[in-house]
């Protein structure tokens, strides 16, 4: 009965000994060495890339307008809300009046006193010159009346101009807006004597719409402008509508509306090694007010075959960018790259891969220099906006 019975363990242990040889003899080869393992690997493809200049810019209301009062008084009162939009001709300011008022009635009368003298005096010319033809009178009289319609004539227009000047300070007391913008603060309160001696600053009044962005560029990259404009001057109508100018304002969002440059200055800044140029954009809801900072983007041309990666296909080693190549027999390289300027999740790259090139996706920290692996292709539908938009 044992001997049966070890029998059969014997012949159980020998069947399971012959079966687990042959089930890992008839394992696949590439299995038994180890298959090399697959990450996602995307081919680049090149996409069109604005190519631009980035500088810090300040927005300015052109034309900004001090209000001042030109005459003499106490401030009455104002009609308007602090830094709101103000209308061109709204009233804004007005001083107490009764003081024009009352030298307006003054010269009126004088000026018709002054008519009065001087048609009587005409009178007199006319009753006297025929009796200077008979001798009734002598000459000496006689020139004495025209001398004196002469002089109250020049008395008359005296009168009218001392009448004009009432009327032009009178008119001062009422300060209108002379332009459509934003109102600054009041400098003066009402109940305060203005403009005695001088003329008090009460508030200032911006344009906004359009608005001005000036800002600085160096000498090498206005040498790039002229350079391209030279060479595009066939094609250019309007020098101004070459380069379209975009904002990302400091909340980093981009501006709604394209503007383009409306002046160059005639020299370079000896002492900063730049050039003064500035930007007019429309702005109809006052969202950028004189002050304002923004990123100004000034397109120079779009580059075909541009070479876009994302952000996560880099790694920094000591300072220096790279990222990992595939080449045609599935061996993994690392590349320097240069970056350029990051759009989102994504890097423009200035050099160090091109059209054709095959990268890593991931697993960097799973692979060695040289090491074989299995691709996953996924294809390249990377793009960036045509217009700067934000941008790092």
């Amino acid at each position: 009965m044992n001997r049966l019975y070890f029998s059969k363990v014997l012949l159980a242990v020998v069947l399971f000994v012959t079966i687990t040889i042959f089930t890992i003899s008839c394992k696949p080869k590439e299995k038994q060495e180890g298959a090399p393992p697959s990450f996602k690997v995307m081919e680049l493809k090149g996409t069109k890339v604005p190519v631009y200049l980035q500088m810090v810019g300040q927005a300015v209301g052109i034309p900004t307008v001090d209000i001042r009062a030109r005459v003499a008084g106490y401030l009455k009162a104002w009609s308007f809300q602090e830094g709101s939009i103000v209308q061109k001709g709204q009233a804004l300011f007005t001083i107490e009046q009764d003081e024009y008022i009352n030298n307006v009635k003054a010269s009126e009368a004088d000026l018709d006193n002054r008519i009065a003298a001087w048609e009587k005096a005409k009178l007199d010319v006319a009753r006297l010159k025929p009796l200077l033809t008979t001798n009734a009178i002598s000459q000496n009289d006689y020139d004495k009346a025209v001398t004196t319609e002469q002089e109250d004539r020049a008395l008359v227009a005296s009168s009218r101009a001392n009448l004009a000047q009432s009327k032009l300070n009178l008119s001062y007391t009422t300060m209108p807006s002379p332009i459509t913008g934003y109102i600054g603060a009041c400098s003066v309160r009402p109940g305060n004597l203005v403009g005695k001696g001088e003329s008090t600053l009460l508030s200032t009044v911006s344009a906004v719409d359009p608005i001005y962005i000036d800002f600085q560029m160096n000498e090498n990259e206005y040498l790039k402008i002229m350079r391209y404009m030279e060479s595009h001057k066939s094609e250019l109508k309007d020098r101004a509508d070459l380069f379209k100018v975009f904002l990302s304002l400091s909340d980093n969002q981009p501006y709604d509306h394209v503007g383009k440059i409306d002046f160059i200055d005639r020299s370079i800044n000896s002492q900063t090694g730049t050039i003064a140029l500035r930007a007019v954009f429309a702005n109809p809801d006052g969202l950028i007010k004189p002050g304002n900072f923004a990123n100004v983007n000034l397109v120079l041309f779009e580059q075909e075959n541009g070479i876009v990666i994302p952000q996560g296909a880099t790694t920094q080693i000591q300072g220096k960018n790279f990222t990992f190549v595939v080449n045609n027999e599935n061996l993994v390289h690392r590349v320097p790259v240069m970056l350029g300027r990051g759009i989102g999740n994504k890097f423009i790259v200035n050099g160090g891969l091109n059209v054709g090139d095959r990268i890593m996706l991931e697993g960097f920290q799973k692979f060695q220099e040289g090491m074989k692996i299995s691709p996953v292709m996924v294809p390249d539908t990377l793009t960036v906006p045509l217009t700067p938009e934000t941008i790092k």
